[in-house]
């Protein structure tokens, strides 16, 4: 007997079909559906905070080129950013990431005062892309270039990864990326 992924049962989705890009699901964590998943949240409900969300979507060609620049392997990058926002800027999580690579407004003021000497634009979905790329290099040599635990700290921290291991839906988050760096070229 086959077992149903708890995200399919709680969504009405057939755990066998593909999810369409736009999909917006509700997660195990307890977080609320959002309204309209390719609107920014309202100022109320997620504060102002740099980078800015604009109503802009990158290709994948854009994507992987800004990674590759700046030192992340493009498939991978490309695959997080698709994962995290389906190249859209304006996405804003509940967690208050933002933009393409959903970068938090802590990890932005990281990357901008230690990752960068150029001032990265938090209204540019290109200097998302940047900023996302930057990260994780980073990330990928403290973790001694494996790409998984690299990936798994861009989603949960790696800080919190190194001291309780992967949570479940990090571990499906890695999954995801993996599985969708070779639509990139990965």
């Amino acid at each position: 007997m086959a077992t149903v992924a708890p995200e399919s049962a709680m969504n009405g989705l057939d755990p066998g079909a593909f999810l369409l890009a736009g999909t917006v699901i509700k997660l195990p964590t307890g977080a609320p559906t959002p309204v309209r998943a390719a609107q920014p949240a309202p100022a109320a409900v997620v504060p102002e905070a740099s980078p800015d969300p604009t109503p802009v979507r990158l290709s994948a060609g854009q994507v992987t080129s800004i990674a590759a620049q700046h030192g992340a392997p493009a498939s991978l990058a490309a695959a997080i950013g698709w994962q995290e926002s389906g190249f859209n800027n304006a996405m804003v999580s509940s967690a208050n990431a933002r933009g393409v690579m959903q970068v938090m407004p802590g990890t932005w003021d990281y990357v901008q005062q230690n990752l960068t000497t150029q001032q990265l634009n938090p209204d540019s979905a290109e200097d998302n892309v940047r900023a996302g790329a930057l990260y994780l290099a980073r990330l990928l040599r403290d973790t001694g270039g494996d790409e998984r635990l690299a990936t798994a700290g861009y989603y949960q921290g790696l800080a919190s990864v190194r001291k309780i291991g992967l949570l479940p839906e990090t571990e499906q988050y890695v999954n995801n990326v993996m599985a969708l760096r070779a639509r990139f070229g990965g």
